[in-house]
């Protein structure tokens, strides 16, 4: 065990000594951290689409096609990155406001084992399989997927450190690990398909990018210590509360692709691409939306339950963005698809203003369950899964063209919204009046007080 005086090196970790979640100079660094990182992730997603652009017209379809399956398998193992990442930030958080920074990183030494772990048995299944995978996916080559499977374990790992840095509220280093991401990402790409590399290329440039931002990471995040701490939060506790993240992810990973999905099984080709570019902009909101909920959760994480006000301001943000994007979208929106891709897609105007507006709803009802979530609570998140099943059904039916798909997300994301708010106001009124056999002291958060995270 290691006490204060280690002289392990520790990152400039939490809030200031003594100062609560709500206190000025933490509201301070949520509003300029924050902001750093809402414009870091901008521009990420920028640097993203550039990137997207630049292959699309660089790389014939088939190649195109190609690194467009790697960038998808890469995100299809992002439900496992991020839910390595919200645990490590809430528990970091919760130790770190109740001044226990030794045992904060003992817990990040712990999940980034099983982050190499689950990486590297990731990456073996891609890179050993890749005979297989090129048949399956009936790529060119299978090498694409092995330089692919080299850089999974970086991921995974650095995720946990991500997840270190959000809980002690470092956001501007956190948004320097988004840039480098893009950075790598896109200037490697580009170089190595401008000089004939093609989808290899793209995928070098994928992997190095996962590999740098690994490594930038490990070095803001620090040394861990090597040994368990006596302090520490039990492998159960830990379990349990991924557990609870993996509803809330797996709910955002049914809301965020079906509707994709049901376009293109259901729509013509011309008709289904045209929807996939309104999608591919869309989503911007919600991505836009999560650096607001990246800043939001180890806040709640470290409030006492009942007790942080940060939920309120999150709202009025992702609402102010999402309406922006809503209004952008119907008066330019159109045009500059037009401008950017192409002729067929200059009416698409009023479909990314529903899009837009479905978008936000969801990114409203998902930082609520997000914050619950912080507090050990799954209820909210019960509430998205079911709005995100409520989607896919209102999709099976109303899929006779792309407005009729936009319509029965809005509808869906509506009737979200209105169940979580209504959740949302119950649980206000039961807090502020408890009934005299439910009293708890409010002295310590409320899943140490009942024995772990609560269903």
């Amino acid at each position: 065990m290691t006490d204060g005086s280690s002289s392990t090196p520790t990152p400039d970790t939490g809030p200031e000594s003594g100062a609560s979640p709500t206190g000025r100079s933490t509201r301070q660094r949520l509003a300029t951290g924050g902001s750093t990182l809402a414009l870091a992730m901008m521009l990420a997603n920028a640097g993203n689409y550039v990137l997207n652009l630049y292959l699309g017209r660089a790389l014939g379809p088939a190649d195109f096609s190609d690194a467009n399956l790697m960038v998808t398998l890469m995100l299809s193992t992002t439900a496992l990155s991020l839910g390595l990442e919200m645990v490590t930030a809430r528990f970091v958080a919760r130790l770190e406001a109740t001044h226990r920074p030794e045992a904060a990183r003992d817990v990040v030494r712990r999940l980034r084992r099983v982050a190499w772990i689950a990486g590297v048995g990731l990456a073996l299944v891609l890179g050993a399989g890749a005979p297989v995978w090129q048949d399956v996916f009936n790529t060119a080559s299978p090498w694409p997927f092995v330089v692919l499977a080299a850089g999974l374990p970086c991921y995974l790992a650095q995720s946990v450190g991500r997840g270190a840095l959000q809980g002690t509220l470092r956001f501007e280093a956190l948004a320097l690990t988004f840039l480098v991401e893009m950075v790598v990402r896109l200037v490697v790409g580009i170089l190595l398909v401008a000089l004939g590399y093609g989808v290899m290329g793209a995928t070098i440039g994928l992997s190095l990018s996962l590999v740098a931002t690994w490594a930038v990471v490990a070095v803001l995040v620090g040394r861990v210590p090597a040994q368990r701490v006596a302090d520490a939060l039990s492998g159960t506790e830990l379990r349990t509360y991924a557990g609870l993240v993996s509803v809330l992810l797996l709910a955002q990973i049914v809301a965020n692709n079906s509707d994709v999905l049901v376009a293109k099984a259901s729509l013509s080709p011309e008709a289904a691409g045209v929807y996939a570019a309104v999608a591919l902009v869309g989503r911007a909101i919600f991505y836009l939306a999560w650096s607001v909920a990246t800043v939001v959760f180890p806040v709640a994480a470290a409030a006492e339950p009942g007790k942080s006000g940060v939920l309120r301001g999150g709202l009025l943000i992702v609402g102010a963005l999402g309406s922006a994007c809503a209004l952008g979208g119907l008066l330019v929106g159109g045009p500059i698809l037009e401008i950017v891709l192409g002729e067929d897609y200059g009416g698409v105007s009023r479909l990314l203003a529903g899009y837009a507006v479905a978008t936000t709803l969801f990114a409203l009802a998902n930082l609520a369950a997000s914050v619950r979530l912080a507090q050990g609570r799954v209820d909210a998140s019960w509430l998205v899964m079911a709005g995100a099943v409520l989607q896919v059904a209102l999709l099976l039916v109303l899929r006779g063209d792309a407005t009729e798909l936009v319509w029965a997300q809005v509808v869906a994301m509506t009737a979200l919204v209105v169940g979580v708010s209504t959740h949302h106001a119950l649980v206000v009124r039961r807090e502020e009046h408890p009934a005299p056999d439910q009293d708890q002291p409010q002295d310590q958060p409320q899943d140490q007080q009942q024995g772990g995270p609560q269903r």
